[in-house]
């Protein structure tokens, strides 16, 4: 007899004993370890061939790397636990295996194994109708289609050939054997998601891979895990489009910047210098820089004045005209030149003016206009002060409401835009105001004179001598008030 069948002989003999043990004992003792046992230790050593396993037991339990293999490469490490399914126990040996498969048992060991559920090799044969024939220990068993991935589109040609761990789920009286890979596979890649995520903290600098663009920025793969790059994140200056800067493939450093439960922020920009800080730092306030504008707000214009480093314009800085938008004057892409104004250098900021590098329509009013000229405007706005009234360049004048008023004029929000021709009455250069009459203006109406007083007739003295005398004939007169007068007590 050749070494070969020998060696088959005693595996038949060695399966058909362990079988029978089964079915003479199938509530396992808790005292010791037996054969068909699924038993977890912590892994104490790792060689190029064996993982050793300590169970808890004077001897130390083995198992073939390549059993625990996961995408062709081995996840685990000594001090990470590992179950297993005992099948060979020896006082030389403790042997586990993550499953099943022809070199541990035979076709008797199926129903064992589904009555335990411990996981079983099998080999995908063919497809069929439904999903996929599966040999399992020697034994035909049937693996529908959406039970063999996670996934629900296959393509079936990727899995005849292949070898797999299937979980048997039916186990008919006929034979018949359904099994499932779709269950093991989503609890390896939960337990392996866990572990690695375990691993990744906030703060943490990885590589990571682009699977998948959207509208709001990328997702990447981090070896099993995955992390959401905000298109916010991708670099310091502005992006408009994920697809302008990444690409589905790419293999990309980034940061971890925040992690809750298993949702992880990424970024980029977090891993490079903030530009800001360095431009801060070289430029100077009275520089002036060309730049682009990125956006208009209601309060000012953003623009780039390098790759990264922004600055605003405040609406007022934009010219000396009035403007209500800075869309009214800048549109977004434009390129100009503005004034550094100021710098804050705690908080990254810069703030720039368009108007500082225009000529001043105030510093040469007095070569354009004069008191008491007549000029021709526009009504920018009419409210409880009047009206205001452009009549040039950077340069409004308000007609009182009072002025409107006396001449009887008739302005209002539909008056806005409309042209009119008034007289300056008064400039006042300190302030910058400008003063405006209507061309009408009636003058004040005065008011008629009052009537001479009457001439107040001279007291006489003999009328004098009489009022004294009467006063003095009167109080010898008096007597004092009567006992029976009521008002005696006042």
């Amino acid at each position: 007899m050749s070494d070969t069948k020998h060696e088959k002989n005693n595996i038949d003999q060695e399966m058909e004993d362990f079988g029978e043990m089964l079915k003479q004992n199938p509530n396992l003792m808790k005292d010791g370890i037996k054969k068909g046992d699924v038993i977890e230790g912590e892994i104490v050593s790792i060689t190029e061939s064996h993982i050793i396993v300590n169970i808890g037991q004077k001897q130390d339990a083995n198992a073939e790397v390549g059993d625990y293999f996961v995408d062709g490469k081995l996840e685990l490490k000594i001090g990470d636990k590992i179950r297993g399914f005992v099948v060979k126990l020896s006082d030389e040996e403790i042997k586990i295996a993550k499953s099943l498969n022809q070199s541990h048992g035979n076709k008797n060991l199926v129903r064992e194994a589904f009555n335990n559920n411990v996981p079983v090799k099998g080999k995908v044969t063919q497809a069929v109708k439904g999903g996929f024939s599966v040999d399992v220990l020697g034994i035909r068993a049937f693996c529908p289609i959406s039970h063999i991935e996670v996934f629900l589109n296959v393509n079936p040609e990727d899995y005849i050939g292949k070898v797999f761990d299937f979980e048997i789920i039916e186990f008919e009286k006929n034979n018949n054997i359904i099994v499932s890979r779709k269950n093991l596979v989503a609890k390896e890649s939960a337990d392996l998601k866990n572990k690695r995520l375990d691993g990744i903290n906030v703060g943490d600098i990885i590589e990571g891979k682009v699977f998948r663009l959207t509208s709001f920025g990328a997702f990447v793969d981090l070896n099993g895990v995955e992390g959401l790059l905000h298109i916010s994140e991708f670099a310091w200056e502005r992006i408009e489009k994920p697809s302008d800067f990444l690409k589905e493939g790419d293999t990309i450093k980034v940061k971890v910047i925040r992690k809750e439960e298993d949702r992880i922020s990424l970024s980029i920009k977090a891993t490079l210098e903030n530009p800001m800080v360095t431009a801060v730092n070289e430029l100077s306030e009275g520089m002036v820089v060309t730049c682009k504008v990125l956006r208009n707000e209601k309060f000012g214009a953003f623009v780039e004045i390098n790759p990264g480093v922004e600055g605003l314009i405040p609406l007022t800085f934009i010219t000396y005209k009035r403007i209500k938008h800075p869309a009214d004057v800048l549109n977004v892409g434009d390129v100009v030149e503005a004034k550094i104004i100021k710098l804050n250098k705690d908080e990254n900021k810069i703030s720039l003016s368009i108007r500082d590098l225009e000529s001043n329509p105030w510093d040469t009013i007095s070569e354009l206009f004069a008191v008491n000229q007549e000029v021709d405007g526009t009504i920018e706005s009419v409210n409880e002060y009047g009206a205001y009234v452009k009549i040039s360049d950077g340069l409004v004048g308000l007609l009182p409401k009072s002025k409107i008023s006396r001449a009887k004029m008739k302005l209002d929000a539909s008056s806005i835009g409309s042209s009119i021709t008034l007289k300056i009455s008064n400039i006042d250069e300190s302030k910058r105001r400008i003063s405006l009459d209507p061309l009408n203006m009636p003058e004040f109406e005065e008011r008629p004179a009052k009537t001479e007083p009457k001439p107040r007739r001279e007291r006489r003295q003999s009328d004098s001598d009489n009022l004294t005398q009467n006063y003095s004939k009167s109080n010898d007169e008096y007597q004092g008030v009567p006992e029976d007068n009521p008002f005696n007590i006042l």
